[in-house]
């Protein structure tokens, strides 16, 4: 069976727009949170989220012509994939034709205001004419349904770098680009592919997004403390924080990789992903669908339960996920005498929706690289379990051998990625 190993990474968050000042404040537990300054939201349920501060996307990121198509969230994926790229070394090593792309992407971020202007001149009486008329009187938002697509970033991808090989986009919510990484990591292992860049971009801290999520409940009100915000796993949760960015990185097939020199982050070991078939919003109590997912992934990873030291939780801060996920980690690993480090970093970066799986499996894969494991920032008295071994506050140094990372999706997507410390 081939085997495929990440040979670059590239992110852009709250906590900064390049890897390594992502990974660094991840690591010493600072938070993104802050006022929203995209829009006026004094007078807004929540007042807050993490968003990306003084983005700048690089000129040599995007083709000439191509940046009239991106909206926000996809400079910042084009953006993660230009450093990835970048790092990886690969761009003239594959042939156009085994070189992919795997994207988790949003629904788009529109603003009302461009919204607005869109529908201003659409009062269409007499059928499609009038709108015909309205469009070539150039009354409506240029580019504003491809600037939105939620294809359209891996197309402008795959034309940046002449990826010829398997292209796929991928919407499945919060599990949007865990999906990504797996169905990246499946192509290559099955001989479709030799490299894929995989990952996702996503926000939640535009307007119209951000009113839908105050209408459903789901995010902290913790308006006079931002940064205290997100507390995954906290008795005093009170919803999650909404963020955004990307997070790309570069899967290949471990012979050529290892052949080429490339550097070595660590082996995507395995993969799996199931459906709770429950609620829309919610999870069943029980855990199936992620209990599933994980102990499927590490059958497909081949290795035991123990090897597995540390999980990168979903943990989104609200209360039924971080307690129905907590049950999940016990049924998977406590049952059997094992108890994994856990920590979730959306205390930190936020809730990233699409991009979130690729963003956590990347901090997965870190925590193996380095040995050291991200806090969870604001976990002060759990109401999960204290037989479970949460990281709360600092970072920890220690052997991780191997890391799961877990996305769980509205609809009831589950992903589960494993990645595993690379030997030659």
């Amino acid at each position: 069976m081939r085997r495929v190993v990440i040979t670059g990474i590239g992110i852009v968050s709250p906590l900064g727009n390049t890897r390594d000042e992502t990974w660094r404040r991840v690591l010493n537990g600072e938070s993104g949170a802050r006022h929203i300054t995209q829009f006026k939201a004094e007078t807004w349920p929540t007042t807050f989220a993490c968003e990306v501060d003084n983005f700048v996307l690089d000129t040599d990121a995007v083709l000439p012509g191509h940046g009239k198509y991106l909206n926000r969230p996809s400079e910042f994926g084009m953006q993660a994939a230009f450093e990835a790229m970048q790092e990886s070394g690969v761009m003239g090593t594959v042939t156009p034709e085994r070189f992919g792309i795997a994207i988790g992407a949003g629904i788009g971020a529109i603003s009302p205001h461009s919204l607005a202007n869109m529908l201003s001149g659409m009062e269409v009486t007499d059928g499609l004419p009038d709108l015909s008329s309205t469009v070539e009187n150039a009354k409506t938002e240029n580019h504003i349904v491809l600037k939105n697509h939620p294809g359209t970033l891996a197309a402008i991808l795959s034309a940046r770098w002449r990826a010829f090989g398997p292209l796929t986009t991928i919407h499945t919510a919060c599990a949007s680009s865990g999906q990504s990484l797996g169905q990246a990591f499946l192509q290559i292992r099955r001989g479709e592919a030799d490299v894929m860049l995989a990952g996702g971009a996503d926000s939640l801290a535009g307007e119209l997004l951000l009113a839908g999520f105050c209408l459903l409940g789901a995010l902290s009100t913790r308006n006079d403390d931002p940064k205290a915000g997100s507390r995954p796993f906290d008795k005093d949760r009170d919803g999650f924080v909404a963020s955004e960015g990307a997070a790309m990185l570069i899967l290949e097939e471990r012979d050529r990789a290892v052949a080429r020199g490339a550097k070595i982050y660590a082996e995507f070991a395995g993969y799996a992903e199931t459906e709770s078939a429950y609620r829309i919003t919610d999870l069943p109590e029980d855990g199936r669908g992620i209990v599933e997912a994980m102990e499927l992934a590490v059958k497909d990873s081949g290795l035991s339960h123990g090897d597995i030291r540390y999980v990168n939780a979903h943990g989104t801060s609200t209360q039924l996920n971080d307690r129905v996920e907590a049950l999940a980690v016990r049924r998977v690993f406590g049952a059997k005498g094992f108890k994994p480090m856990i920590s979730s970093t959306k205390s930190e970066v936020g809730h990233l929706i699409s991009a979130a799986g690729a963003m956590e499996a990347a901090f997965a894969t870190l925590a193996v690289a380095h040995g050291k494991v991200p806090p969870t920032r604001n976990l002060h008295h759990t109401d999960c379990g204290d037989d479970l071994d949460f990281v709360a506050h600092e970072m920890r140094v220690a052997d991780v051998p191997a890391a799961i990372s877990n996305s769980i999706g509205f609809g009831g997507s589950n992903s589960v990625v494993v990645v595993k410390r690379h030997v030659t």
